[in-house]
């Protein structure tokens, strides 16, 4: 055990002083002239009979005088001792230490040796030997009785290792070790108790004449010598303590108290007798004020540590108002800043609304010109039929121009045949004899001839003509096969691709409004989740800005009520 500003804790010096000027005073007192003795008046029991019952009664009282002394001064140390006892164990619930408990058992033990000493003083305890050797006996057994089971006690804490062991499982060990002493002092106590009770012959123990009046008080004599010189401060240097101190500072007293009835007392109540359980109060007083002063002790510096945790709560409390005053106005910035965020998921909205009205309209004029791409598709493929059908009939043209131009070639081979035929006629009326004949065959000939040549003409005419349609038939035919095969089939593809393009672009825009619409539908939801969120954050900031408030005010409070 340790004190928190003393390395080994102590009684008052003052206290020691005071103690040891009680002890000298009665004796100083005595050189004066004072006499602290209470014999008592003795009277003739034959006057008695003519007495009045009141004086009687005074006479009685005036005679037990001594003994009333005696028993008020027992019982005073009787009482000290169960206020030891109760003490020490409040004590031991505070620190859970067994010394002290272990301590006050073996004073409460001695106490009531003492109030068995004073009942059987006053014969409120049936006892079969004499009250004249019965008294100084027990008193002589309770000293040392008194003086044995605090050596008994002290040796037994001494003894054991972990009586201050904060262990739990020493707990036990210290109840144990409690019940133990207190079980074994109580035997000790009731088995002197019953010996002096019993028995019919005492030994004597008081020798007026001699130097040492009560030889039986010089052992408990030497016991609290030995105690206070060697056991008592071997246990304070082991377990420093203020009752350890006071069990020091007892031996004082002690030791006055046996001085006093081995070499001055030579009679029940005399001046001696009643100084020495004067002092016998005393002892039992110093170990109790020990104990007051340990508690006292043991309070204060719970106190100091609970002040000490106190200030430290406060100062913990104050940094934490500010930590929260600190954290609300975080919080009132993150409350703006999620003002502005829902003011930039509104405008998100209205922005997500107007991408799904613009997709919308794209998707409806996809539709349209996908119908656009339709309709041209079923047009160009008519117009790659009236070319299919314009490519044949062109080649009809060739093929007939061709025909012509058979027919040409043969009204030339005609013609020639009618050239040799007007030829042949020319031959013919040259021949003849007859002039009639001969004209008809000239006119024959010459209708022939201009015949033929005609014809020839016209066929010379003709087949450059037919030469030159033929030509451009083929060229027409040529041209729209290369407008076919160059144009119409590879726009074919391309208008296909187009239309997939398309097809492609309505879906993704499709998709882009399925999307915006889930877009708004959570913007919406998440609108209304902040909105509900800032309310109850606005809600519980209030909250709690009044509550550091309040707190602030309480410490303040608190920290003023303390200064004061």
């Amino acid at each position: 055990m340790s004190s928190t500003y003393h390395s080994k804790p102590k009684v008052p010096s003052q206290i020691a002083w005071i103690v040891v000027l009680i002890c000298i005073l009665p004796f100083s007192l005595n050189l004066l002239g004072l006499d602290f003795g209470t014999p008592g008046q003795s009277f003739d029991l034959q006057d008695a009979l003519n007495w009045e019952n009141s004086q009687v009664v005074d006479a009685m009282h005036y005679a037990l005088a001594g003994s009333f002394v005696h028993t008020i001064l027992e019982w005073s140390a009787c009482c000290v001792a169960l206020l030891i006892v109760l003490l020490s164990f409040l004590n031991y619930s505070i620190q859970g230490n067994p010394i002290t408990p272990t301590l006050g058992i073996a004073l409460f033990f001695a106490g009531v040796m003492d109030a068995f000493h004073t009942l059987a003083s006053d014969r409120l305890i049936n006892t079969v030997a004499d009250p004249e050797n019965l008294i100084p006996f027990t008193w002589a057994i309770c000293r040392l009785f008194h003086a044995l089971i605090m050596i008994g006690g002290v040796l037994i804490l001494l003894m054991n290792s972990s009586i201050d062991s904060p262990a739990k499982k020493n707990s036990k060990k210290r109840f144990r070790l409690i019940f133990s002493v207190s079980i074994v002092f109580g035997f000790v106590a009731y088995g002197i108790i019953y010996f002096s009770a019993t028995s019919h012959h005492l030994p004597e123990t008081m020798f007026p004449n001699s130097l040492i009046t009560r030889p039986w008080d010089v052992i408990p004599l030497l016991l609290f010598l030995f105690s206070g010189w060697v056991l008592y401060p071997m246990f304070y240097r082991k377990e420093p303590s203020i009752f350890a101190d006071s069990l020091i500072i007892s031996v004082i007293p002690n030791v006055a108290t046996q001085v006093y009835m081995a070499f001055g007392s030579t009679a029940l109540f005399d001046n001696n007798f009643n100084i020495a359980h004067f002092l016998k109060i005393i002892a039992y007083l110093v170990p109790l004020t020990g104990l007051c002063l340990e508690y006292i002790e043991t309070y204060q510096t719970k106190t100091r540590y609970l002040s000490k945790d106190l200030k430290n709560s406060i100062n913990l409390l104050k940094v934490l108002g500010s930590q929260v005053l600190e954290s609300t106005q975080v919080t009132q910035l993150i409350r703006d800043s999620s003002r502005q965020l829902k003011g930039m998921i509104d405008n998100q909205v209205v922005g997500s609304q107007k991408v799904g009205r613009n997709t919308e309209i794209i998707a409806e004029t996809s539709d349209i010109l996908l119908d656009k791409i339709e309709s041209f598709q079923t047009t160009f493929t008519a117009l790659n039929h009236s070319v299919d059908i314009l490519s044949g009939q062109l080649k009809k043209i060739d093929n007939d121009s061709r025909r012509v131009n058979q027919i040409v070639n043969r009204i030339t081979g005609i013609a020639t045949q009618t050239k040799m035929l007007s030829l042949n006629a020319s031959i013919e009326a040259a021949r003849t004899n007859t002039r009639e004949s001969s004209q008809e065959f000239t006119v024959i000939a010459r209708e022939i001839s201009h015949l033929a040549t005609e014809a020839a003409m016209i066929a010379k005419t003709i087949q450059p003509i037919v030469k030159e349609m033929q030509k451009s038939v083929k060229n027409g035919v040529d041209q729209m096969k290369s407008f076919t095969k160059e144009y119409m089939e590879a726009l074919g593809p391309e208008i296909q691709s187009m239309r997939d393009n398309i097809q492609r672009q309505k879906e993704g825009a499709n998709q882009i409004t399925e999307a915006v619409n889930e877009l708004n539908s959570d913007s919406e939801h998440t609108a209304t989740y902040l909105r509900e969120t800032f309310e109850q954050t606005s809600f519980a900031l209030q909250n709690l800005e009044q509550a550091v408030e309040d707190l602030q005010l309480e410490i303040n409070r608190f920290s003023g009520a303390k200064e004061d």
